[in-house]
């Protein structure tokens, strides 16, 4: 006896929910940590361009999923959030997993990456984190 009917539906056969994925990847929907956390630095970016203009055209912004080990033997009182490597241009990394790990939600995730951000551009600039980001929050928000 055969069945000519496709299987549409795969069955949960042992109770453990719904077998792949709930939305296809290829529905806006569909948002990676990675992806999110990429949108809101380049959106964090793009204001700061837009309030400081010439003065961050010597910086390039990137971001790595850890801090590495020289990193971490620096700071011994806490996990680094980023850093800045000297060079032409100059360039801000941030951290995304100690990031990540220090906000609760979407929106506190885009905010703690500007307050990051305004830090370690207004110590390249040697000016106040608030005068780079009027929104800055400071280190309070992220503990």
């Amino acid at each position: 006896m055969t069945n000519d009917s496709p299987r549409s539906v795969k069955r949960d056969a042992h109770g453990r929910g719904i077998r792949g994925p709930l939305l296809p990847h290829n529905v806006p929907f569909h948002t990676t940590r990675d992806g999110l956390f990429a949108k809101n630095v380049v959106e964090a970016v793009t204001e700061l361009d837009a309030r400081l203009g010439k003065r961050v055209q010597g910086i390039s912004i990137a971001f790595e999923e850890i801090p590495n080990l020289a990193d971490l033997t620096l700071n011994t009182d806490a996990v680094p959030l980023g850093r800045i490597v000297p060079g032409h241009p100059t360039t801000i990394v941030l951290y995304q997993r100690p990031i990540e790990m220090r906000s609760e939600n979407a929106d506190l995730l885009a905010r703690i990456i500007r307050d990051v951000l305004a830090e370690y551009v207004a110590l390249y600039l040697g000016i106040e984190p608030s005068d780079v980001d009027p929104g800055y929050l400071g280190p309070d928000l992220r503990n």
